[in-house]
This record gives C-alpha cells, structure tokens and sequence, in this order.
C-alpha cells in the first residue's frame, strides 16, 4: 500500500483548517513578536466593525476601551512564562460601541523555540447563549492547531499492539511516545467490554467504524471519552494487517451534553416558574413548576400572553414596561403580582431577559418566577415588630416617637395644640407576685385595649415599658379633652379585670405634658409628662 507524502498531506490539512478558520463563528488574529496584527479572519473583522486592511498592523490594544488596555498589555508581557492565555476584557468598536469579549490566546514559537508572536481566537460575550455555544467549539479547533492541525492518529498490529502513533497522543493519553509504542490498546480502555464492541463493530461494518465512542484512562489516571474513526490496514499481500485511525478527545462535548440534559432537567424540576416566550411575549413553553404556580395545563398556557399570567406591583401597564425594558437593556426584573386560573393572585418575583441569535438579533426571551408571598408576609411582620410591642401589638417607643415628631411639625404650623399621658399601673408588682407573670402578661393586654376605646382613631396608645403607656393626642383645639380622656382612662383600669382566670384590681397614675408650654420636642414632652405621673402618684391622685 503506497504512503501518502506528508507534505501534501500537510498542505492539505493547512488548506482545510485556513478555510474553516476563516468561517469559525469566532474572530482569529494572529499577533508578531512586535505586538502588530498579521492575521485576522472575516469574523474578527465584522466583530470590530472594521475592514480586514483597517485590522492588520495595528497594535491590539487600539481595539480595547482606555480602561481595559492594561489587562491586554500585561497578557502580550506574560507570553514567554504563560503559553496559554485565557482573559477578557471590553473591546471597542469602530463606532465606538463597547462589548465584554474573551481571548483564548497561546504563544508562538519558532523552530528555534524564539517567540514568533501569538495567535488565538476573541468571543463576543454580549450573546451569552450563543457564547456557551461557540466557546466549546472554538476550544476544540484551538485544540486542534494546537495538536498538529490533525486528530492523533495511531496504529496496530493484529495483536492490538500500538506500533505508530502520532506526537499529538502525548497530549492526548498523557504518556511519553516510546511508552505507548509496543502497548497493548486494550489496556488503556477502561472497560474491555469497549474495545470488544469495537471490534465487532469493525467486523460488521465491513472493517470500518465511524464515531464509536469510548472511554480511555490517560497516564495520571484521569479519564476521557474519545471518538475513534478507524479501518482495518492490509500488508502488500492483501492480509489485514492491523488497524489505523484518528482518535478526537470529546470529553468536553460529552460534558456539554450532559450540561445540555442537566439544563433540561433544571427546566423541568426548577422550584421557580420558567417561561419561554418568542420576542413577541407570546408563551412557547412553560416549566412544571409555573404550571402548578398558575393553575395552568402547559399545552394551554402555549400561544397566550406573558402579562396574561402577572401585573405589575405599581399598577402600570406590564407588558408595555416589559417591552420598553427588554429593546434598551435586554432584561427586566421587579415584583409583579402573578395571576392563577381561577383569578386569585400572589406576590412574585418577575425577571426576563432577552435570548440572541449569533447576529445579535432577539429570538426569545426567558421568563422566571419566583414566589415571594412568604418572604413579603416575613418582611410585613418584621416591620410590624420593629414598630410594635409584641404583648400588646401597641406601638412602641421608635413608633410613638415618629408620631409625635410629626405632630408637633403639624401644631407648629396650625397653632393646635399635642398633648401627651404618662400612665403608670399602681399594683401591677402585685398582680405579677400573687397569680404569676402569665397573668401580668393577660392584664397588660386588656388594658391596652380598654386604653384603645378611650381614645380617637388618630390619636396613640403605645406601652413605654414595663406597665408604662404613653398616650398622644394631637391636633388640640380643646385641651379639656385632655383632663376627659385621663378620667376614662382611670376609670377603665380601676374597673375589676379577669385575667389568667382571676379577677384582679389595679389603679393608675397619670402625667400630663403639653406642647409647647411644657417642651418642644417628644423627649422633653415625655420627660415633663413622666414627673407629672410621679407627682400624682405620691399625692395619691390618678392624675396631677
């Protein structure tokens, strides 16, 4: 069998991969000793904005942005320590537009080993989808130059014995050439069931196979699925004699594929509600959870509108301020408040962002739900108990303070009066010492409520501490009020009380202060209403 002459074959190679370069979906430049452009493909071009004789012979870093230069030029000064460079930075278009992109870049060297320059490819990051998409592919052509151009070839004899290999299955299966010539390839499977297969399948297809998938075990141990193309060779005689073929690592496509499953099965087993739209807003699919979230069947949710399902929290139109959103920043996030079905409704968490096609135009948009009635209900009561006395639901002194700074601000401008009620219990120690502190805790309850119906609507009861209240009445054009409410207020504490199943007795003390006679802020009003209620208290009267 006549061999083939490298050189042409090397041409050859050389003629395909230039073309598929010039075509990849990513941009290719190769960069001189001397930092200048040599080379660029169509796409790096249309990347950039500019034609290819606009490219070639600049400096890289005249197509990043000001601020990210630095990051370009300490890359190029790293090339003789770090063969491989992976980095981003944000290019600069023609028109001035910027764009997040990624450099996957190695170092050039010549025969002599001197560094000729650098060469590698540039991934637009403003697709993000098509980004994921692109950056594996272009990592296996890389991968590809970098490795001879070529696959890693290999032959056996009719033992399975490796007799010629080429340099690329160094890289590839981790071992030395002189230690895989001579080797059984059978031993580097990691199942023998797989190299049988193989086998069989070359018998059956004639002496040929095409993509059989496998698992090696590299020299370190680690393993790698491969794609074998292979057929039988035969000596001069017409005897086969072996096989040879090409051997591709596709342990990263494997991968990819399993991340393409596992995104499905997100899709499906996702807490949050998924939706896929077209560019339109219209529902192409749903997920599981936004099914049971919406009280929808899948099949029927697909062709309705998106703001069919939610509206927004502020009352504006959804689908209007989701289009807006989506043609300036290509996302949209905020609280919606989700429809079901049967029209009930629910607080959510509404985020959509808007999916590209390699030319950069909107395809689709993506959708997600997420249920945050419990956290709003959490939230509702964590303000609540930041404002209120958590016994009797009163307001408590951060709450009472807030309104009576403000009801000064009003007095202050209307001329009315604020006044503020200091109410201490008289025998709250006793009641807490004779029936215990469940029947104290009872007491105080229904005092605040009886409190409550001595009072208008706008005025507050709030407990200060302990069996202390303090009451606010603003917006005073009659100060008798005052000495009116006070009454009430002893005589509905005097009054028998069961509580904790007992009936107790207890009296009170009250202060009074007035704004502005007796102070101009709420510390001095209830620091005059506090020795007012202690007066009372020691002259034996419920109110001084």
């Amino acid at each position: 069998m006549a061999e083939a002459d490298p050189q042409h074959d090397d041409a050859d190679r050389w003629l395909r991969y230039r073309a598929a370069i010039e075509h990849a979906g990513d941009g290719f430049f190769v960069v001189d000793r001397n930092l200048r452009i040599v080379e660029v493909n169509d796409t790096l071009c249309a990347m950039f904005g500019y034609a290819r004789h606009e490219m070639l012979d600049r400096n890289p870093l005249d197509f990043a942005t000001p601020e990210t230069r630095a990051t370009v030029r300490n890359q190029w000064q790293s090339i003789d320590r770090v063969e491989r460079r992976r980095y981003r930075f944000e290019g600069q278009r023609k028109d001035g537009s910027r764009f997040p992109v990624l450099v996957r870049s190695v170092t050039h060297r010549g025969a002599n080993g001197a560094i000729d320059g650098s060469v590698g490819f540039v991934t637009d990051l403003s697709e993000i989808e098509q980004a994921q998409q692109t950056l594996a592919a272009s990592e296996r052509e890389l991968r590809s130059i970098l490795d001879n151009m070529q696959d890693t070839y290999y032959r056996t004899d009719v033992e399975g014995r490796i007799v010629r290999a080429s340099k690329s299955a160094e890289k590839l299966l981790g071992y030395p050439i002189e230690q895989l010539i001579g080797r059984r390839l059978a031993d580097l499977y990691c199942e023998p069931g797989e190299r049988d297969e193989f086998l069989r399948m070359l018998e059956a297809n004639g002496g040929s196979a095409r993509q059989f998938e496998s698992r090696l075990r590299r020299g370190d141990g680690t393993v790698i699925w491969v794609s074998t193309n292979a057929q039988y060779y035969c000596d001069a005689a017409g005897r086969v004699a072996g096989v040879e073929g090409t051997t591709r690592d596709i342990t990263e496509a494997r991968r990819a594929q399993e991340e393409l499953r596992l995104a499905a099965r997100v899709f499906e087993c996702a807490a949050e509600g998924i939706v896929i739209t077209d560019r339109a807003l219209a529902i192409l699919s749903v997920n599981p959870a936004f099914a049971e979230m919406a009280g929808v069947d899948p099949a029927r949710a697909a062709g309705q509108r998106l703001a069919d399902f939610a509206a927004d929290a502020a009352g504006e139109d959804l689908e209007a301020r989701l289009r807006r959103a989506l043609a300036e920043r290509g996302q949209w996030s905020g609280e919606v408040r989700a429809r079901r079905a049967d029209g009930g409704g629910f607080s959510n968490w509404l985020s959509v962002s808007t999916v590209r096609d390699r030319a950069g135009e909107p395809t689709h948009c993506v959708a997600m739900f997420s249920d945050i009635t419990e956290r709003k209900a959490s939230q509702a009561r964590m303000a609540f108990l930041a404002h209120h006395d958590p016994l009797t639901q009163l307001p408590n002194r951060l709450l009472l303070r807030d309104r009576v700074d403000q009801a000064i601000s009003r007095a202050a401008r209307s001329g009315t009066t604020l006044a503020l009620l200091f109410v201490d219990l008289d025998d709250f120690k006793r009641v807490n010492d004779s029936f215990g502190h469940q029947t104290g805790d009872a007491l105080l309850r229904e005092i605040a409520g009886r409190l409550a119906h001595c009072v208008r609507e706008t005025d507050t009861v709030s407990r200060y501490g302990g069996d202390e209240f303090v009451i606010a009445l603003p917006d005073l054009t009659d100060v008798g009020v005052v000495e009116r409410v006070a009454r009430c207020i002893a005589e509905q504490v005097s009054a028998p009380l069961h509580a904790g199943g007992v009936e107790v007795r207890v009296s009170c003390s009250i202060g009074a202060a007035m704004y502005p006679g007796d102070g101009e802020d709420c510390d001095a009003l209830v620091q005059r209403a506090d020795a007012s209620m202690y007066a009372a208290k020691r002259a034996g009267r419920a109110l001084a």
